[in-house]
């Protein structure tokens, strides 16, 4: 099995071909093993990945969203009914990470409908439809390298991770979460909510 030093290699060997969903699998693979170390369980879960996003939303609005506030935000307009026994109305951004990229693309050759991601800047939103800056990866990504249950983890030389005009050699910040915040209030921005994304009275 890959190390998650190796699945951050693989994800960024990835990004830089453009290939947005193989750069996902890997980058949610390492999260799913970060959360379990995070946690202390001897296996991952739904709820390990989730909580994990949630505890580090705060650099993932750093790294690709900034100016969502994505601990309030529900994507209401994107009901999650696959894979769920109960469908989730108001899914926030954990919910979507775990059951339609990170589920889709373990369990599947493709996301829902209606949801993609691409090489804007911008979040786009419509009726049952969510396209997503294909930047989400190095948040996910981040997340991986910077808690600090990863702090002894390596992988390949000369590989960074940047932040604003900030590069940072990964090996060299391994399970560094002090200098993620550091960095992230360098850089404050405001956070909206995003509300009433329901479309069904539009």
């Amino acid at each position: 099995m890959a190390s998650i030093g190796e699945r951050v290699k693989y994800a960024i060997d990835h990004m830089g071909r453009g290939e947005v969903y193989a750069a996902l699998e890997h980058a949610c693979n390492a999260v799913d093993v970060t959360s379990q170390r995070y946690y202390g369980q001897e296996s991952s879960s739904r709820s390990c990945f989730k909580n994990l996003l949630k505890e580090y939303i705060w650099l993932i609005e750093f790294m690709s969203l900034g100016g969502i506030n994505l601990d309030d935000t529900k994507f209401e307009n994107f009901p999650i009914t696959e894979g769920v026994r109960k469908p989730i109305t108001e899914p926030d951004f954990a919910d979507l990470m775990y059951h339609v990229v990170r589920c889709g693309l373990v369990h599947s050759d493709s996301l829902s409908k209606g949801f993609s991601f691409h090489n804007e800047g911008s979040l786009l939103i419509a009726d049952k439809m969510i396209t997503f800056p294909a930047s989400v990866v190095w948040g996910i990504l981040s997340i991986a390298i910077f808690c600090p249950s990863n702090k002894n983890e390596m992988t390949a030389s000369s590989y960074w991770i940047g932040f604003h005009e900030n590069r940072l050699v990964i090996n060299d910040f391994w399970g560094n979460e002090a200098i993620a915040k550091h960095l992230a209030g360098r850089y404050p921005m405001p956070r909206v909510t995003l509300t009433n994304l329901s479309f069904e009275n539009a």
